[in-house]
């Protein structure tokens, strides 16, 4: 029965956190717009704990999963460890823009490339 889906469970979830990733970074945008200055109103707060919680489950439910070769099964084990620290870096991020704080790592890495 699993030979007859063209994509296993773990490609899937996969793809699902690559999507999910793109939110993260688009979360992480528009906390740095000037549309949000000082504190973070609810919503942002809202969107920002969703978006944690959606990482941190497919995060958790692709580590239990196993990949149908060893190629996919290295992709996964890569996958979940650096979604891991995105998860880390995204939370990290987030606060520190919803308070307004500037010991962000996005902006640490901004600075560092501007010169």
């Amino acid at each position: 029965m699993s030979e007859d889906r063209p994509v296993g469970r773990a490609a899937f979830l996969g793809g699902l956190l690559s999507f999910v990733a793109l939110v993260a970074c688009s979360v992480v945008g528009v906390g740095h717009s000037r549309s949000l200055e000082g504190d973070a109103n609810l919503q942002y707060w809202i969107v920002v704990g969703l978006t944690a919680a959606t990482i941190a489950g497919v995060t958790f439910a692709l580590s239990r999963e196993r990949a149908r070769t060893g190629l996919g099964e290295a992709a996964r084990k890569a996958g979940v460890a650096l979604a891991a620290i995105g998860l880390v870096l995204f939370i990290w991020e987030t606060i520190a823009i919803g308070f307004g704080a500037e010991s962000a790592p996005v902006l640490w890495l901004i600075r560092a490339f501007k010169g």
